[in-house]
C-alpha cells in the first residue's frame, strides 16, 4: 500500500485515535526526522448547515490561536495546515495514554495522585488564560499521561478566543461531553474561564471516583441530573472532596478561583511527594552528576531539638539557618553552596543546595539538562515539574557500579540529591522520607 504523505512532509504511520471532531495519526516528519502526532479537525455530525458553516469559518484561526500556547503541560502544536475539510494540526508526539484510559485500566486513582494531575491541568489552563484563550473541552480523554510522567492537556475545543466563542454562541453551538461541560455552557450558552474550572472538577471527580460526576446512562438523563443540582457525593475523594465541591458549584461566581484551587490541590498532593514513585526535581547544574565528594567531620546535632525524631536520627543545624534530620553517625562536608552527608559505609549520599533563581520553564530546563547527560548506561526513571520539580534516573558509576539518583526541590528552595547503589534504593527510601519531611 502506498504511504500517505501530508503536505509533502508528514508520512502517516498508524492511527492514534479519533473522536467526534478529529482523527489523529502517528506520523514521521521526513524533514526533521522525528515522530509527530497529526490531527485533522472535522465538523461533527448532527449540526444544521449554518452551524457547520460557522465551525468551518472559524476552525483555522482558532486552531492557530491555540497553537500559540507554550507550556510544558500543554501539548505543543508545531504547525497548522489549512484544508477545505478542516485544518491539520501537527503536534509533538508524547507516548503515553489518556487519563480516561488510565482509569479504565486501573480504576479509581488515589486522591494525592489525582491532585498532582489536577495541578498540572490547572497550570495548563493558566497558560491558556494568559494567552487570552479558553480550552472548553477539559475531560479525562484530553489529559495525556506520558510514559515519562509528563502530564499534558491536549485537544482545545473548536473555539478558544473571545470572538470564536461568541460566534459559536450566536449559532447556538455547544460541543463536548455533557458529563464534563459546565451547566452555564449547556443551559445559558455562557462560556468563561470558570467553565474550564468546572470541567477540571468533573475530570478530577471521575479520576478519584472511577466514574463521571453525573453518571446517569443516557445523555438526556445526564442533562436532567446536571440541571437538578450537585453531583452524587464522592465516596473515595477524601481530602480532595472540598476541591471537587468548590469547583463544581453551579454558580460560576461561587466557584473556587485558580489560586484557591492550587492551594487546596497542593495540600492533597503533598503526601504523594513522600512516596517511592514521586516526581524528581530539576536540580541546578551546581549539583553535579559525578562522583561523591570526599567528606569529613561528624554531623552535629542541636540542643533541645524542635521535634522528636525516630531512633537513629539526629537534628543538624546549619549556621545559615537550615535545620534537617540526618541519620546518626553520618559524616558531613560543606562546600560553597552545597552540604553533603555520607553514611559510614560510604554508600549513601545526601546533597543539599539552594535554588534561589529557578528557570521560568522548569520542565524544559530539566529536559535540556537531561539531553546534555553523558553518564554510562543512563536511564530516566521519572521527570516532572509538578507538584515539585523532580528528576530520577539510574546509571553505572565507574567506581560504585549501578547507581540510582533522585533529585528534588524541597520546601520550595532546597535542591536535594539522594544517591544510592541501585540494590540499596528501596531499603534507603525510609531514610530519605524522614530527611525530606524534616526540612525547615
Amino acid at each position: 500500500m502506498e504511504a500517505v504523505i501530508i503536505a509533502e512532509r508528514y508520512r502517516i504511520i498508524r492511527p492514534l485515535g479519533s473522536g467526534g471532531m478529529s482523527h489523529v495519526w502517528l506520523a514521521r516528519d521526513e524533514v526533521r526526522h522525528v515522530d509527530v502526532a497529526i490531527k485533522q479537525c472535522t465538523v461533527p455530525p448532527g449540526l444544521r448547515p449554518e452551524q457547520r458553516e460557522v465551525i468551518r469559518t472559524w476552525a483555522l484561526s482558532e486552531a492557530q490561536a491555540a497553537a500559540r500556547v507554550r507550556h510544558p503541560h500543554v501539548i505543543r502544536t508545531l504547525d497548522v495546515l489549512p484544508d477545505p475539510d478542516g485544518p491539520w494540526l501537527v503536534m509533538e508526539y508524547v507516548p503515553g495514554r489518556s487519563l480516561q484510559q488510565l482509569i479504565q485500566d486501573k480504576g479509581a486513582l488515589p486522591p494525592a495522585r489525582v491532585a498532582e494531575i489536577g495541578l498540572a491541568v490547572l497550570e495548563a489552563l493558566g497558560a491558556a488564560g494568559r494567552a487570552g484563550l479558553l480550552h472548553l473541552d477539559v475531560k479525562p480523554g484530553n489529559v495525556l499521561i506520558g510514559d515519562d510522567g509528563r502530564i499534558v492537556l491536549i485537544d482545545f475545543g473548536p473555539a478558544v478566543t473571545t470572538a470564536g466563542v461568541a460566534a459559536l454562541t450566536r449559532a447556538r453551538v455547544v460541543l463536548g461531553s455533557p458529563k464534563y461541560i459546565a451547566p452555564e455552557r449547556l443551559f445559558d450558552r455562557a462560556s468563561t474561564a470558570r467553565s474550564d474550572l468546572w470541567s477540571l472538577g468533573a475530570t478530577l471527580y471521575h479520576a478519584v471516583e472511577g466514574q463521571p460526576p453525573y453518571a446517569r446512562g443516557s445523555t438526556a438523563a445526564t442533562l436532567r441530573a446536571l440541571a437538578a443540582g450537585p453531583p452524587d457525593a464522592p465516596r473515595r475523594a477524601g481530602p480532595l472532596t472540598p476541591v471537587l465541591a468548590g469547583l463544581m458549584r453551579h454558580d460560576p461566581a461561587a466557584r473556587l478561583d485558580p489560586a484557591a484551587t492550587e492551594e487546596l490541590l497542593r495540600r492533597v498532593a503533598r503526601p504523594a511527594r513522600s512516596t517511592i514513585r514521586r516526581r524528581m526535581p530539576a536540580l541546578a547544574a551546581a549539583l553535579t552528576l559525578i562522583a561523591a565528594l570526599t567528606v569529613g567531620g561528624s554531623a552535629q546535632g542541636v540542643e533541645n531539638p524542635p521535634a522528636p525524631l525516630p531512633p537513629g536520627f539526629m537534628w543538624w543545624q546549619d549556621p545559615a539557618g537550615l535545620r534537617l534530620a540526618v541519620p546518626t553517625g553520618w559524616t558531613a562536608h560543606s562546600t560553597v553552596g552545597t552540604l553533603t552527608f555520607t553514611d559510614p559505609a560510604d554508600r549513601l549520599t545526601l546533597r543539599v543546595g539552594s535554588w534561589p533563581h529557578p528557570p521560568r520553564d522548569v520542565l524544559a530546563d530539566l529536559l535540556d539538562q537531561e539531553r546534555a547527560v553523558k553518564l554510562p548506561s543512563y536511564r530516566r526513571v521519572q521527570i516532572a515539574a509538578v507538584p515539585a520539580p523532580v528528576w530520577e534516573f539510574t546509571y553505572t558509576d565507574p567506581k560504585a557500579g549501578p547507581t540510582h539518583v533522585l533529585r528534588q526541590l524541597v520546601d520550595g528552595k532546597y535542591l536535594v540529591e539522594w544517591r544510592t547503589p541501585r540494590a540499596d534504593w528501596v531499603t534507603s527510601l525510609p531514610k530519605l522520607t524522614e530527611i525530606r519531611d524534616s526540612f525547615g
